[in-house]
């Protein structure tokens, strides 16, 4: 464990929580970054402030679950006014990749239906260009054979993600595609392009989606807003 790095990840998620109100719905999002975040808020939610939470992915709901965050489900949540999550990589004009913790597909659910979106992150993920994380692709089990096989045609090398000797199910029984693009890649347009492809689910490329970034750095949290925020 690279410390230096936690405590980056940890100083972000003490700022964002300063975000979350009373009365509001949050979306919590995933991977260690977003659990920092979690533990703050079931602090906050302990010394009195009221919220609701929506977690991204199970791991993340029985967390917020353990600290006493009352949770709520899609067809309860309604209006999520912040969401707040990770990402694994970020350039200068907010685009962002996610998923590697395999919760791409509810993470960008609830980041498209949230007033506000908050990517949170130490200074390692601020990057020039996209590409130097692996690019996750969400493919329905059945078409995974076939996406595989149109990626590789674009020149590109899918990998097949695995846990344990086993293909890797996302929380909603599909499979992930990683792609190591190269650093001059046009990743949003390749992600455009692979989002069409029949079988895809979706894709780890977040655009513009965040309202602001909340960066530890080795000088202070920084906050970032963005200004030509994009809902997908």
């Amino acid at each position: 464990m690279n410390r230096k790095k936690e405590q980056q990840k940890q100083q972000a998620a003490q700022t964002a929580a300063n975000y979350i109100k009373e009365g509001m719905t949050i979306g919590l999002g995933s991977g260690t970054t977003a659990h920092y975040l979690i533990r703050e808020a079931g602090k906050k939610y302990a010394q009195g402030l009221h919220f609701y939470g929506i977690a991204t992915s199970r791991e993340s709901e029985q967390l917020a679950a353990s600290l006493g965050i009352p949770l709520l489900g899609p067809k309860q949540a309604g209006k999520i006014h912040l969401a707040i999550d990770g990402v694994d990589e970020i350039d200068r004009d907010f685009r962002a990749v996610k998923g590697g913790g395999g919760a791409l597909l509810r993470e960008k659910i609830i980041a498209s239906r949230a007033d506000d979106v908050i990517w949170i992150m130490d200074e390692s993920k601020l990057v020039e260009h996209l590409g130097t994380f692996p690019f996750p692709v969400e493919t329905v089990p059945f078409g995974m054979p076939f996406v595989k096989l149109r990626i590789r045609e674009m020149g590109e090398v899918p990998v097949l993600r695995v846990r344990n000797g086993s293909p890797y199910l996302t929380d909603s029984g599909n499979h992930i595609l990683d792609i190591q693009f190269a650093q001059d890649a046009d990743i949003p347009a390749a992600a455009e392009r692979i989002r069409k492809m029949p079988g895809v689910v979706e894709t780890g490329y977040f655009g513009q989606m965040c309202s602001r970034i909340v960066a530890g750095t080795s000088s202070g949290v920084k906050v970032m807003e963005n200004p030509h925020r994009v809902i997908e």
